[in-house]
């Protein structure tokens, strides 16, 4: 062991930091909820915050505002919190802390985790600990057994984390929010080049290139000298198919790439989670599919379906996907565009009730597209691939960043890099 470092429960740490508890440094509590809740909001502008998970986005820090305000009343039979309060989603988002800017009540989705000492704990250092893997192994180890994530508040409080002097604690926070603020700037520019690409996509599919006369359609005004044609017409429509799972041989050797539903996310396919074997392919009915063939999630959890793909590799897919051959009145690339950007009107396509419904190939091959000529399709994919490659870059330079801080975060919380400690 080096010197100067100590081992704990928690692992090696360096010798003048401590190994706490939470409930050694915060006072924890459970929220509470006014029932019947809908008797207890309130249109009042003088009403209290009331906070729901709903209220904060994805990757959020603090908590700024509320959508709902309950009466004084509700508030009496609620969890107050106040500005540099934390609090912990004890359900939905499981164990994810939040700081809170705002006066408010809490329901008993949450935890309220309060600072016991300010001259002992950095609010920011705490929340770079629970939003760490060493808090996240405990939450996980604490709710061992259920068949619901919860957390309590008798075991939140017995949480283990290293707790260096607060001027160190302070370093530490100062650096991890410098590498959040890059991750953020990178987020915004992935947003703008987004809302660039959907502009685009709205007015290459609706006025083309350089047009100046136009005609109504069944999808609306188009350029003259385009066309609307349906998929089944300028292409060709398959499903897949999955092996026998109880057929080793089926399986392995692991020759053809095979893609499930799941994985239509991936957009542009270039590898597969998982193969078959040739004699698998030959003895089901999976089919091999060449390269550019547009994919689109038949079915599939949550917004899985209607999501569309294309391949970059010759793959076959499980039956959930459809997919889509083109044939030569189409580029490969202008059809993927378009039927990307109709997402919601996809699933709403689909046949079924209550959410549960699917799509089929036969719904897929009567889908209206606009077809201009090849020329203009190749250069609208052209504009819209040039605008992927930007996002391609943008996402891969946030993940670098994100790489980067995940591995800052664990040489600094763990005392290997020393900052703020020394003259």
């Amino acid at each position: 062991m080096r010197e100067g470092y100590k081992k704990t429960e928690i692992g090696v740490i360096p010798v003048e930091w401590e190994v706490v508890e939470l409930g050694d440094i915060l006072t924890i509590q459970r929220g509470a909820s006014p029932r019947p809740i809908n008797e207890f909001i309130t249109e009042n502008e003088d009403g209290v915050n009331w906070i729901k998970i709903g209220d904060i986005k994805k990757n959020d820090k603090y908590i700024v505002k509320t959508k709902q305000k309950i009466t004084d009343d509700g508030a009496k039979k609620s969890r107050a919190i106040k500005p540099k309060d934390f609090v912990l989603s004890n359900s939905m988002s499981f164990g994810r802390p939040y700081i809170s800017r705002i006066y408010g009540c809490i329901h008993d989705g949450w935890l309220l985790l309060r600072n016991k000492n300010e001259n002992n704990l950095s609010n920011n250092y705490l929340y770079e600990i629970l939003s760490g893997d060493l808090a996240k192994r405990q939450f996980k180890r604490f709710s061992a057994g259920s068949t619901v994530n919860n957390l309590k508040s008798e075991t939140v409080s017995t949480l283990k984390i290293p707790l260096p002097p607060l001027k160190e604690q302070k370093e530490i926070a100062n650096i991890l929010s410098t590498a959040d603020k890059k991750i953020e700037a990178i987020d915004l520019q992935i947003k703008k080049a987004q809302t660039l690409k959907k502009g685009l996509l709205q007015k290459l599919l609706s006025e083309g290139v350089e047009h100046s006369e136009f005609k109504d359609s069944e999808l609306g005004r188009i350029p003259v000298g385009w066309e609307v044609v349906k998929v089944g017409n300028i292409s060709n429509l398959t499903a897949g198919g999955t092996p026998r799972t109880s057929e080793k041989s089926y399986w392995y050797p692991q020759e053809v790439s095979w893609l499930s539903s799941g994985e239509v996310h991936k957009k542009k396919i270039f590898y597969t989670d998982n193969k078959i074997s040739i004699k698998g392919l030959d003895n089901s009915s999976a089919k091999l599919l060449p390269c550019n063939s547009i994919l689109i999630a038949l079915a599939g959890q949550g917004k899985t379906r209607g999501t569309v793909a294309i391949t970059e590799i010759e793959l076959t897919t499980n039956q959930s996907v459809g997919a889509i051959l083109p044939n030569d009145k189409i580029i490969p690339y202008y059809l993927y565009y378009n039927l990307d950007s109709r997402y919601d009107e996809l699933r709403s396509l689909s046949t079924g009730s209550g959410g549960r419904g699917g799509l089929n190939l036969s719904i897929l091959k009567s889908i209206n597209i606009q077809l201009p000529p090849l020329k203009e399709q190749k250069q609208i994919a052209q504009i819209l691939s040039t605008a992927d490659e930007k996002l391609e870059l943008l996402r891969a330079k946030k993940e670098k960043y994100e790489t980067l801080k995940k591995g800052l975060l664990q040489k600094l919380l763990s005392g290997e890099v020393r900052v703020g400690c020394c003259p």
